[in-house]
């Protein structure tokens, strides 16, 4: 092999390589930083597209899923507004069945249970008027409500033949929220939680997919830096020792 003094083309050849291996060496280390395959949109073109696509269809998906929680949220707190109503017409049935007791109560005690059962009416009525989730009526009937739930009228304790006639309208009531309480549970947990679970199962998928394309493989890709490292200092080591100087070569024939 000749010797040149201008001119080390083996060194020159380390060199290049070496940059190429820092190259490789720095995108290694910048996947192992970011956890990411794919940075940059020459680390793969088309795959970032698929990736950027899915994370769209995945961020979607996050807010499907969160608008469906609230729309579940809204029937739970109407099932509870409803079970409130049901607890109410049971305290009112059982003041009903106390009033309807002809010949048993004294004036005062019949005074005091129309009395009594008239606050409940209030309560029921007023319970049923105010359900609201967000903002939004949920039992009035008015648009975006879940139910209307009739108000709770004619029901007179004040003699037992009256409490004996209120009993019909009370146990009308019930059937009434039984309906509504059976129609939101159905739809809540057939419609809503069903379309949620299937979101979060394809939302899970697609999240698998994309880390597949996107993510970086963690074992592969340090031990990929290890061996780029060992590399690197390989060719310094080299480009080392093959650095001659015009004196080192003239040295060769004795020169000073």
């Amino acid at each position: 092999m000749s010797l040149s003094i201008y001119h080390n083309y083996f060194g020159s050849s380390l060199a290049n390589r070496a940059n190429l291996q820092f190259g490789r060496l720095i995108k290694t280390m910048e996947q192992l930083s970011s956890g990411l395959r794919i940075n940059w949109a020459s680390d793969g073109p088309a795959d970032l597209v698929i990736s950027e696509q899915m994370r769209s269809q995945i961020a979607s998906l996050n807010q499907r899923i969160e608008n469906t929680t609230l729309q579940i949220a809204k029937y739970e707190t109407a099932s509870a507004a409803v079970g409130g109503l049901r607890s109410h017409l049971t305290e009112l049935r059982s003041l009903a069945v106390a009033a309807a007791n002809e010949g048993g109560n004294s004036q005062s005690a019949q005074e005091a249970l129309a009395i009594q059962g008239q606050n409940v009416v209030n309560s029921y009525n007023s319970l049923a008027d105010s359900a609201e989730f967000n903002g939004m009526a949920l039992l009035d009937g008015s648009e975006g409500a879940l139910a209307d739930i009739t108000s709770l009228e004619g029901i007179d304790f004040s003699s037992a033949a009256s409490a004996e006639e209120s009993l019909a309208r009370i146990d009308e009531a019930m059937a009434e929220l039984d309906g509504v309480q059976t129609n939101l549970g159905s739809t809540q947990k057939n419609e809503l939680e069903a379309s949620r679970a299937a979101m979060q199962v394809k939302h899970q998928n697609l999240v698998a997919a994309e880390s597949q394309i996107r993510d970086a493989d963690i074992f592969a890709t340090y031990s990929s830096f290890i061996g780029e490292m060992l590399q690197m200092k390989m060719s310094l080591a080299l480009m080392a020792h093959s650095s001659l100087t015009s004196n080192s070569v003239l040295g060769l024939f004795g020169s000073k």
